[in-house]
This record gives C-alpha cells, structure tokens and sequence, in this order.
C-alpha cells in the first residue's frame, strides 16, 4: 500500500474534505503541482482551478476551487479557499450562463476594475464547467 498524509479542504462554512490520502495535485499561482506522502513543508498560494485527490483505495475526487492557500506540514495538509465546488455537484447551466455574462461583460467598455471582475468570474465559470467536463 502507497504511503498516506491527511489533508482537509475547508471554506470559511465547513470543512469540505477531511481524509487520509495517496496524493493530491493543485494549480497554484506558479503552477501545478504534486503532493505525496513525506513532501516537503511549504505553503502555497492557489489559483483558481482544480484540486485532484486520490483517496487511500485509488478513488479519485475533484474540486473546482476558487483560489486560495494551501499549508503542507509533517504530513498533513490544509487547503483554505472561499469556496468549493465537488465534482458531481456542478450547476452546468448556471455556469454557462455565468461564462456567456462574463465575456459580455469583458467586451464592453468600462473601467480596468469591472474587467478584473468579468476576468475573474470567466475563469470561475471555465473552472466549473472544465470540472464537469463540458
């Protein structure tokens, strides 16, 4: 059996995920990457983007995570983010309209502000839509 570490995805509502797995990836703001068991201590800044679990029996679960920190420390890690979409749990039509909105919004004119904002809402609509791959 692969070495395991625990690890806890929380949002500032509840804890999401709290389980004892193989290995995780993540996409953080510079770049993706691995975790295994005895990884090095570190703490990492997350963009938006997917988290990937692999659970102890080779399950794998998938989050869309709306960026965020994540903490790896003597086998254990916590990841913190605002908010947390499971796999499964994704509103596609909601998500579509999302992204539709927000690249209307990106092609009008306005201030660098409200373009961050559409920016920022396309990237969350195109992690949630990647997550329930449509």
């Amino acid at each position: 059996m692969a070495k395991t570490f625990k690890i806890e995805v929380i949002t500032p509502e509840k804890v999401v995920y709290d389980d004892t797995v193989q290995s995780i990836t993540a996409e953080g703001t510079e770049g993706s990457f691995g975790v295994l068991s005895d990884h090095a201590d570190m703490i990492a800044e997350l963009q938006t983007g997917i988290l990937t679990i692999s659970d102890v029996n080779n399950k794998t679960v998938r989050f869309a995570l709306d960026g965020g920190f994540v903490e790896i420390l003597s086998n254990n890690v916590i990841v913190l983010t605002d908010t947390c979409t499971k796999e499964g749990e994704v509103d596609v039509e909601k998500a579509m309209a999302e992204k539709a909105s927000a690249e209307k919004a990106l092609l009008k004119v306005g201030s660098d502000v409200e373009k961050e904002k559409a920016k920022v809402a396309l990237k969350h609509a195109t992690t949630l839509l990647k997550l329930a791959n449509k």
